[in-house]
């Protein structure tokens, strides 16, 4: 059996995808790009009717006796089971963490979820909407439509600790990865035990920005039949997973107008008072448990 042993954990949009990227560039990292978001441990159809046989098969045709065996998604921090049943699969299991200001990453994951026809209702009813949302038993609407709560990251990283100690979590922020992406990452590969001075191409991927085409949004990421149709029959047949996670994140930059995201600066200033003042405490509590300033993600 071939299963991970390291997890990028999260979090929802914070470059998780650029830098799960980066890393399966090592020679000594197995990341698999088609196992990048694959919510193994929440789900229950992979977890508990799939099982670790299906990580295995996954892994065979990508793994070549590599150190670290890498898997990643971004809402493993946000259920606590999916880190109760990692432990359960490995307990020396590396953990790792990128965290972003959580007003921005809110906008982000909005905007995101627009861009995807997850969200229909207005960014302020869809804040306001979230209690009820919390109550939700679809997981994919706790995954993608839950802006707020994923981002009290002290209640989150709490969890984590129960299950695993500190020094099997690496936390990076951000705002460091995207000012110097080579520094956080030679931070990580130390982390991991593998060669920092590895040449990596820093390529970012999935960037929110904005659609170019509704239509053709809706046909290629959406439930559309014309979508299912090609991508269960035609394409699962004639390429690899792998090869088809590249061509719907090439699908997805095509049809994505890349910009600068200024969420902060689109919305009114009493409702981003109001967002600041929902993570305040949290992230006074993140302050002191990780013994950083955070300052910046202040209003």
């Amino acid at each position: 059996m071939i299963t991970p042993n390291t997890y990028l954990i999260g979090v929802q949009k914070a470059a998780t995808t650029s830098y799960y990227n980066w890393l399966s560039q090592h020679p000594d990292i197995c990341a698999p790009l088609s196992l990048k978001d694959i919510e193994f441990f929440i789900r229950p159809e992979y977890y508990k009717e799939k099982g670790t046989e299906y990580l295995s098969n996954r892994y065979k045709k990508e793994f070549s006796n590599q150190k670290i065996i890498l898997q990643g998604c971004v809402h493993y921090i946000f259920f606590e089971e999916a880190i109760s049943r990692i432990k359960e699969l490995n307990k020396e299991s590396k953990l790792i963490l990128i965290l972003r200001n959580p007003v921005e990453r809110a906008l982000s994951a909005y905007h995101y979820a627009k861009k995807f026809n997850y969200e229909d209702l207005s960014m302020e009813k869809a804040f306001k909407k979230e209690s009820l949302r919390m109550k939700s038993k679809d997981i994919r609407k706790l995954s993608e439509l839950t802006y707020i709560n994923h981002g009290l990251y002290f209640k989150q990283i709490q969890a984590v600790l129960k299950y695993f100690p500190k020094e099997q979590l690496h936390i990076l922020f951000y705002e460091n990865l995207k000012s110097n992406s080579e520094q956080e990452l030679k931070k990580t590969f130390n982390f991991l035990g593998v060669n920092p001075e590895q040449e990596v191409d820093y390529k970012a991927y999935n960037n929110t920005g904005k659609v170019r085409n509704k239509t053709l949004q809706k046909i290629v990421f959406g439930e559309h039949p014309i979508r299912n149709f090609f991508v269960r029959k035609v394409f699962k047949r004639m390429v690899s997973e792998n090869k088809l996670k590249k061509m719907r994140w090439k699908a997805m930059d095509l049809n994505t107008i890349q910009q600068k995201s200024d969420y902060l600066n689109q919305v009114d200033q009493k409702f981003k008072k109001e967002l600041y003042g929902l993570f305040k405490d949290d992230i006074q509590n993140l302050e002191n448990q990780l013994n950083v300033s955070l300052n910046h993600w202040k209003v």
